[in-house]
């Protein structure tokens, strides 16, 4: 059972089913509760989504473990696929988990009204396999495709979410000509961050794998463009995002009435992504760079975290 746990990233899964909760809880259901809308989807349909995500996730991350196992050979790391669970039974797990994943998402498509919604799950099952198989071996295609697919993430909560709302406020919305849109801005704006996070993350992953993806030919950013240049754009990246993070609290969060905001974002994600960009420049080949992941998981989960801070705000409103 630890193998197999290990294999599908048991923290990971539960940090996914976490950030759909915590989007919709404490983020949408307060957001509506300023004009006194009430949430649509049903918690039943919302927790079967939610496992739909999870097992699409377990699915994606056995595959690549499948597909993955002589590169994590070289890079040292523990091999489970071929050694602990026969790749057989890996497979089998894969195609299983995504099976799953697709009839419930196809279930709770159905149940809001829109059945072609399923396809978001089909795409995603395709594009992880593709990813495993051939994605990932093309100059950032995989990384960039991998960071969309977490960006999704929380996104899955308002895309259906919106349709029973849509639904039952038909009348509020063609009166006061109006839509519930302002919602994907809201969880839209933990995408971004999501994004961005995960892709710096790639390309961190990349650089600490780099005698691996040399010995598989996978194109990765330091291998393509050398590990100099890649340390400058992951800063780059680290820096943007940093000042997207100021931004959106400089233009949009702002308010005088306010007082956490700024703090939390100075002091729990910016100064962390600043120390990260740091580390990143002084890190050389072989470096085993535990504070850095350290610190790229504390900004994300600093950023995902901040709804419970918009949560409080917006009761204390």
């Amino acid at each position: 059972m630890s193998n197999f746990l290990k294999l599908i990233r048991f923290p990971n899964l539960l940090i996914i089913a976490l950030v759909q909760y915590v989007m919709r809880y404490f983020i949408v259901e307060p957001i509506l509760g300023i004009n006194r809308i009430k949430l649509q989807f049903s918690d039943v349909y919302f927790a079967i989504l939610v496992v739909a995500t999870v097992c699409m996730a377990a699915a994606g991350y056995i595959i690549n473990d499948y597909f993955d196992t002589k590169a994590d050979r070289f890079n040292k790391k523990d091999v489970i696929v071929g050694r602990k669970i026969t790749r057989r039974v890996a497979l089998l797990m894969h195609q299983v988990l995504t099976g799953i994943s697709i009839l419930l998402g196809g279930y709770v498509s159905y149940s809001v009204g829109h059945w072609q919604f399923v396809f978001i799950f089909f795409m995603a099952g395709g594009l992880l396999w593709f990813y495993s198989t051939s994605y990932k071996y093309y100059f950032l295609l995989g990384s960039i495709l991998m960071a969309m697919l977490v960006a999704a993430v929380p996104l899955l909560v308002v895309i259906y979410e919106i349709p029973p709302l849509n639904k039952t406020y038909a009348d509020v919305l063609l009166a006061s000509k109006t839509n519930f849109n302002y919602l994907m801005y809201w969880v839209g704006a933990f995408s971004f961050f999501a994004f961005f996070g995960v892709l710096i993350g790639q390309f961190i992953r990349d650089m600490l794998s780099l005698k691996g993806d040399r010995e598989i030919k996978r194109k990765s950013l330091p291998a393509v463009i050398g590990l100099k240049w890649a340390k400058v754009i992951i800063v780059v990246l680290i820096l943007f995002l940093s000042a997207s993070v100021f931004g959106v609290w400089y233009e949009f969060l702002n308010a005088p009435v306010d007082k956490i905001t700024p703090w939390y974002f100075g002091i729990l994600i910016i100064l962390p992504l600043i120390l990260l960009a740091y580390r990143v420049i002084k890190f050389k080949e072989g470096e085993l760079f535990k504070m850095g992941k350290f610190l790229l998981r504390f900004a994300f989960l600093a950023g995902i975290s901040y709804a419970f801070v918009v949560n409080y705000i917006v009761n204390k409103l």
